[in-house]
């Protein structure tokens, strides 16, 4: 779901840039009165995994669409259950979306504020309440945390589509249907990691998430933060290797609208979407185009051990920012 440079013109790029720094700025407030200081190491492994995760696409089991498809996981409504704030989510995918674009140029920079809105904002705000009114109902920690994943990616997908159909790049239909069948599908994978997830962290630190039982503190503490190191690492060692090579959901979508992915052969013809991208941007305006120094999460001439380096450059990063900053906000309490 990261929106590249181009798919918006450049005004309507503004207006969600504007709405973005609104709700950052108050994510910001929201650390700066809230955040604990013994949340902070949990802020920096949540933004070095949520980075780590996003970059292990999984094949869909889709058979009735042309071609192969895949998805990751977005992370928002875990950050924000965990933390207990849906600005949370907002701050941490913030922080992630900031630096894949700048450095991977995975999402564009003149989009970025469409992706703050999608992921951190509606996945966050939604991925929180829906979670809090399903526990409130069904008292099941595990089945609420299903539901807000799920549903803190098919939202925003949908809004994607919308305002991708709004600046002409997607066929409203086309796009409302397509990117909500594939991210139905997707949501079902953000759903079992985020609940997967939570049910971890409960049993490690259960005064996290509000749980009655006694706060663990000490080894537990410390626990969550090398388990969730060690899992973010692994990722980026394993994700260059297994992940699949398949277009996203955005992607897809974008590509099969413009007929640039082969319906009997699953691959992408590179040559068709290079076109389909320069029309796009012709027809927005919007011709802005960023040469991140990393791009698509490689290093150049390393091949597979080149995108290990570079996602765990990734993570090591993330998990720097996210304890730097947060550390330095809640100092000023």
């Amino acid at each position: 779901m990261h929106i590249p440079d181009g798919f918006f013109p450049i005004s309507q790029a503004i207006v969600y840039w504007i709405i973005a720094l609104v709700f950052i700025a108050l994510s910001l407030r929201w650390a700066k009165r809230e955040m604990s200081e013994e949340k902070v190491p949990l802020v920096a492994v949540l933004a070095a995994g949520i980075f780590a995760i996003q970059t292990l696409n999984m094949a869909l089991p889709i058979s009735v669409i042309p071609g192969g498809v895949s998805g990751h996981v977005v992370g928002a409504a875990l950050a924000a259950i965990v933390l207990g704030s849906p600005f949370a989510a907002v701050f941490i995918l913030t922080l992630v979306l900031v630096l894949q674009g700048i450095f991977f140029g995975d999402g564009g920079i003149t989009a970025m504020g469409a992706n703050i809105i999608n992921m951190g904002v509606l996945g966050g705000f939604f991925g929180f309440y829906t979670y809090r009114s399903v526990n409130t109902v069904f008292h099941n920690r595990f089945c609420a945390a299903f539901i807000a994943g799920w549903i803190s990616l098919f939202i925003p997908s949908i809004v994607c589509a919308i305002e991708l159909a709004v600046a002409g790049t997607l066929p409203a239909a086309f796009g409302l249907v397509t990117m909500g069948v594939y991210h139905a599908v997707i949501g079902i994978i953000e759903g079992g990691v985020t609940a997967f997830a939570l049910s971890f962290i409960i049993h490690a630190r259960p005064d996290i998430v509000g749980c009655e039982s006694p706060a663990k503190t000490g080894k537990a503490k410390d626990m969550i933060i090398v388990a969730g190191i060690a899992v973010a690492l692994a990722i980026a060692i394993f994700a260059p290797y297994y992940a699949s090579t398949y277009p996203d959901g955005l992607d897809s979508t974008f590509l099969s609208a413009y007929g640039a992915k082969d319906a009997n052969i699953v691959h992408i013809d590179e040559s068709k979407a290079v076109l389909a991208e320069a029309a796009v941007a012709e027809k927005t305006g919007n011709t802005f185009s960023w040469a991140a120094p990393l791009p698509d999460y490689t290093l150049p001439g390393l091949d597979k051990p080149g995108e290990v380096l570079a996602i765990i450059f990734g993570v090591l990063v993330l998990f720097i920012l996210g304890f730097g900053i947060s550390r330095f906000i809640t100092r000023q309490h």
